[in-house]
C-alpha cells in the first residue's frame, strides 16, 4: 500500500465534518461515507476509520433505537492532537460515561443483552465528556492519532 503523507493541522485551525442526520438507520450509510471522505481526506488510515465509524454508527444507532430521535448532529474536527468527535442528540437524558462496565470474562449465555458498544468506544476514544444541556444530550470525545494506547 502506498503511504500518503498525513496533512498537517496548524494548531489555530480545525479542519471539520458536520453533519444532521434524519432519525432513520438508512442515515447509516451517509454517515459511513462522509466518515471515510473525511479520513481519505487527511490520510487517516483504515484503522481510525474503523474506529470511528464504530462510534459514529453506535451513538446514532442507540439515538435512533433507545432515544427515539428524529435528527442527530455530529462534528468530527481533525486537531493538533487528534480526531474530536462531538455529538449531540435530543432524546432522553443519558450520561454514557456512567454506564457499568460490562464484564467481558463471563460465558455469554450470562451477559446481559447490550451494553457492549459503548465499551468500544471507550476503548478507542480518550477524554470522553458528557454534558446535557438544554435539552441535548452532548459528547465530546477523542481519538488519538498517534498509538497512546489505541
Amino acid at each position: 500500500m502506498k503511504h500518503v503523507p498525513r496533512k498537517k493541522c496548524p494548531p489555530h485551525r480545525r479542519y471539520t465534518l458536520e453533519l444532521v442526520l434524519d432519525g432513520n438507520l438508512a442515515e447509516l450509510a451517509r454517515l459511513t461515507a462522509e466518515t471515510a471522505r473525511f479520513c481519505r481526506q487527511y490520510a487517516l488510515g483504515d484503522d481510525l476509520e474503523f474506529d470511528l465509524n464504530l462510534v459514529l454508527e453506535e451513538l446514532f444507532v442507540n439515538s435512533v433505537r433507545h432515544g427515539g430521535c428524529k435528527a442527530v448532529e455530529f462534528e468530527v474536527a481533525m486537531t493538533p492532537d487528534g480526531v474530536t468527535l462531538e455529538y449531540a442528540d435530543r432524546g432522553p437524558a443519558f450520561d454514557p460515561t456512567q454506564a457499568a462496565v460490562p464484564d467481558v470474562t463471563a460465558p455469554l449465555e450470562d451477559r446481559p443483552v447490550g451494553g457492549l458498544g459503548i465499551h468500544l468506544a471507550r476503548q478507542v476514544m480518550r477524554d470522553i465528556e458528557y454534558h446535557r444541556v438544554d435539552g441535548w444530550n452532548r459528547i465530546r470525545m477523542r481519538r488519538p492519532i498517534a498509538s497512546e494506547g489505541t
